[in-house]
Parts: C-alpha cells; structure tokens; sequence
C-alpha cells in the first residue's frame, strides 16, 4: 500500500477475516496495530461464509472507485495495481493482469516439486471470455460495474469470479494491463485445486446459466445432489448462507484415502512378499 500511495494514489485495505479463532485475532491486531495501518486499513471478523460473501462485504465497506483482492494464497505486484488504476483512469473498466501460477506438489516420501506456468496475453490466445474463465486473479475493476452489474453471487464457493465475468466482460471487454499482477500458488488446498466435485458442479451450473456450448462435467451422486441445491438465476445481492457438510464429508472421505493409502504401503508389502514365498515353496 505504501508503494501505491508513493505513486500520488490514495489506497485503503479492508480485511475481511472469516470466523477467526483467538490466535488469527491477535496476529491481525498486531499486524494492524501501527498507527499506517489504523489509518489505512478496516478489519471485518464474521462468521465463515463464502469467499464471494466476503468479497462483496470488503467491496461495500470500501470507499475507493477501482476494486482488487488480495487473497491468502496470491503475492501481489503493487506497482501492476499503480498501472491498473490509470488504466481505469484512462477509461478502461475491466483490467487483467498477467501472472504466475507456481503449482507445488510435495511427494509423499517427501521434496517437493515446482512448476511455474506463465499466464499472459501470449498463454490467452486459445481461450475465449465468453466461455472460459480468462479473469485470472489478479483483476482490478471500476466500482460501478460492481453498481451496475451487481455483486458476485454468493452461492458459488468456487466459480463466482468466472460468473462475474461471464456477466460483465461483455460489456467492458477484458483488457491486459503490462505488468506482472503478481504470483499465484497452487498447492492442493485452493478451492479450485482440491479436486473436490463441487467445482465440476459449480461449472455446470454456469454452463446451464448461461447456456455454454460445452457438454455438462459427469458427477457422482453426491455432487448430482449438491448441484440440485444451487439456484440457476443470479443472486441479487445479500448474504447468502451455505450448507458446508458436503465439504466436511468429502474432506473427511480424502482424509481416510490418504491413510488407507499410505498403511497399505507398509501392511500389504509385507502381505505380498508373504503370499510370494508361499507360492514359490510350493
């Protein structure tokens, strides 16, 4: 923020912290405690709700005519915010941002491994904004096509940016900025990268929105009924609450895959090597 301020622009910062426990309280009162930030920035605790909930919360409390968020798992490129916000200026409504996505697996014998794919106007040339999330997520935007077009739609966990843009985009078009928007880890515990089937379910109900030439994703059970539980027409505002369970079911189902998986290295080795000596003392 201070690098943005240094440009001649005024910035302002509202952290919207979800159901925080006592540790996350005191960490952000100590990180907010210097009289810059008590100045320049709102902290917001409720109880857990949906990213996109949280973001139309920060956007309302705010004051400032162009938009970006600053999410956990992103490094953000203040000066790309600088050129954003005179591109806005300039009369742009919509600015993306190239950026790096470093995706980090880590081994089950431990070490990890680093990926880093480069996402820019070069990568975008096969994609299409009005069928495939090309936003990416380090976008900055005017306020009033937040005004105008409405807010994210609470009801997505995963997929509201995308619906955004499917609305939006069409009307502003969807410029690159220059400068690198910042650094993006995927490491398996974002919404999008936990494997979870409320994405494919989320993405199908976009497609039947907004009726998408692309074949529906196939879904289990489970998602087939999760999926039943979103509403096809866009919310108009207000928070909206959420059922988590399919979430704390699915988690705890990868949970005991994971054990099952990691006691079968060491149970069944031992089984098979038991089985072989039989069959070759016969």
């Amino acid at each position: 923020m201070r690098t943005v301020e240094s440009c001649g622009l005024s910035a302002e910062s509202i952290i919207v912290s979800n159901a925080p426990d006592g540790r996350e309280r005191r960490i952000l009162r100590a990180a907010l405690g210097s009289p810059w930030w008590a100045d320049h920035s709102r902290l917001i605790a409720v109880p857990r709700e949906t990213l996109y909930a949280s973001w139309n919360r920060g956007v309302r409390a705010s004051s400032g005519s162009a938009i970006t968020f600053w999410n956990a798992d992103d490094y953000r490129n203040p000066e790309a915010i600088v050129e954003s916000v005179e591109l806005i200026r300039q009369g742009k409504a919509l600015v993306r941002l190239p950026w790096l996505n470093v995706v980090q697996r880590k081994h089950p014998g431990g070490g990890e491994n680093r990926i880093v794919e480069i996402k820019d106007p070069d990568h975008d040339n096969a994609l299409n904004p009005q069928s495939d999330f090309c936003l990416g997520p380090f976008f900055v935007f005017s306020r009033h096509l937040f005004e105008e077009f409405g807010p994210f739609d609470e009801q997505f966990h995963i997929v509201g940016d995308y619906d955004w843009q499917l609305r939006v985009v069409p009307h502003t078009g969807l410029p690159w900025g220059k400068r690198l928007g910042g650094v993006f880890f995927v490491d398996g515990t974002n919404l999008s990268s936990t494997g979870s089937q409320r994405l494919l379910a989320e993405q199908n109900l976009l497609r039947k929105r907004y009726e998408l030439d692309r074949p529906p994703w196939p879904l289990d059970h489970r998602a087939e009924g999760l999926f039943q539980t979103y509403r096809v027409a866009p919310s108009q505002g207000g928070v909206t609450t959420s059922d988590w369970s399919y979430d704390r079911q699915w988690r705890r189902q990868r949970a005991l895959s994971r054990i099952y998986h990691r006691c079968r290295r060491f149970v069944g080795t031992p089984i098979r090597l038991a089985r072989s000596l039989v069959r070759a003392s016969r």
